[in-house]
């Protein structure tokens, strides 16, 4: 693959989180931009963006602040296994039968970290998934990213894949600098056998899919579909997880909670209508013309949460489901941008947004800015689930560095940094120390 595409597929990462970290009331980041420090939005629009409103929080939400250096896990300048092996999505992880860690941060390569614990992983260049790359939309089995695995023994790991169909790799109908619009996505499930060595496609295509927007691919349409957003928990007998939601041909956005008693079957995932989770996703390609169209699920907790569904998991210590993602909050009179997170009781009802950490992000960077992030999620090595989905007091809160300036415009590491719970917002703020992307 050339260094053209390599590039290009940086610009796919960005813009794709770009559009991911607008809440309802600010202003969006243009899409498709055709630039890799594209502006951001405050600069991009001619009017101020509007903070989100304010909702009554359900509970005393509780506290997080960071509390120590940054760590790199995965130095791509020494340890990638090919000019593409980069971490391209939030980190996930689960043990296997053998009671190994495996770490996941994929590209469209799907690779792996390794290792007793997860403080002890190191990357393995075996590629477990690769990208099949079919040109029928209708398929949706074009370039494909592991990025939510849950395993309830070791052994059958179900993963999430955000599925792009990339349309101008298949037709002339996108030329520069149109690609994104031909950016078509969904949802699809893939499942390994064998403790996570590989992974193959649950049902044949197109019976893989979970999620999709009822509209088919449209060239220059997009970008439009079904997200990826969190990994997924479980609670009681039933199985969540956030996705977000681009509508076709439009700038909204929304996130959804999904959930599924019956992880083997991609076609048992429900949508939040907003009372119960009664919506079916429905494969578009199989649909009348006049039932395409429309968002097929309600957002929740929008005022508050707006887009951010990065990482979930339920916090033991301050008894809450935990949400993280990149966004603003608005204080002292402007708008910060950074790491943030929400807490909940049900999943439903969320908490006011909270500021993390300051960072620098893609449509933030200005050349001498520090390296800027993206994909923050939060893993407990100490976590008494096999998949990581819980957390105690103290965790770590992993995300990508792009490091920028560089020659190589694909350098990225992995990287985390130690975190703490309290039971206020306010003890939280008190115990941070100072952020620092470098370590």
């Amino acid at each position: 693959m050339s260094k053209w595409t390599a590039s290009f597929t940086l610009l796919s990462g960005l813009l794709f989180v770009m559009a991911a970290c607008n809440a309802p009331g600010e202003l969006p980041v243009p899409l498709g931009a055709a630039s890799a420090s594209p502006l951001p939005p405050t600069a991009a629009a001619t009017a101020q963006p509007t903070r989100p409103p304010t909702a009554t929080p359900t509970s005393v939400p509780g506290g997080m602040a960071i509390v120590g250096p940054v760590e790199t896990v995965f130095d791509w300048s020494a340890e990638r296994c090919a000019y593409e092996d980069i971490p391209d999505l939030p980190a996930r992880a689960f043990r296997d039968a053998d009671g190994t860690v495996q770490l996941i941060s994929s590209h469209l390569l799907g690779r792996r970290w390794t290792g007793a614990e997860l403080d002890q992983v190191t990357h393995d260049c075996t590629v477990v998934l690769g990208s099949d790359h079919q040109a029928d939309p209708g398929l949706f089995n074009d370039n494909e990213w592991l990025y939510a695995p849950y395993t309830e023994d070791g052994t059958t790991i179900w993963m999430l894949i955000h599925n792009e169909y990339h349309g101008w790799e298949h037709s002339a109908d996108c030329p520069p600098p149109n690609h994104f619009r031909c950016w078509y996505n969904a949802i699809t499930l893939a499942v390994s056998h064998d403790g996570g060595l590989s992974y193959q496609d649950a049902a044949p295509p197109p019976d893989h899919l979970v999620a999709s927007l009822p509209d088919v691919y449209i060239a220059n349409a997009g970008p439009y579909g079904v997200m990826s957003g969190t990994n997924i928990v479980k609670k009681d007998d039933d199985y969540y997880a956030f996705v977000r939601i681009d509508a076709t041909n439009s700038d909204h956005q929304r996130q959804c909670l999904m959930r599924t008693d019956d992880l083997s079957r991609p076609d048992s995932w429900r949508a939040w209508d907003g009372d119960e989770f009664t919506i079916a996703w429905r494969d578009p390609y199989q649909m009348d013309e006049s039932e395409r169209g429309g968002v097929p699920c309600a957002a929740v907790s929008e005022p508050t949460l707006g887009i951010v569904s990065s990482s979930l998991h339920y916090n033991t210590f301050l008894e809450q489901y935990v949400l993280l993602g990149e966004s603003t909050v608005h204080r002292d009179g402007q708008d910060i941008w950074g790491i943030i997170y929400a807490t909940s009781t049900d999943l439903i009802h969320w908490s006011n947004r909270y500021l993390l950490t300051a960072a620098e992000l893609p449509w933030t960077y200005q050349p001498g800015d520090d390296n800027f992030i993206l994909y923050p999620s939060l893993l407990d090595p100490n976590s008494n689930s096999r998949n990581f989905e819980t957390a105690d007091e103290q965790a770590y809160v992993y995300f990508t560095r792009f490091n920028r300036p560089g020659a190589e415009p694909l350098d990225r590491d992995l990287v985390r940094v130690p975190v703490a719970f309290f039971k206020t917002v306010e003890e939280a703020e008190a115990a941070a120390v100072p952020f620092q992307v470098q370590p």
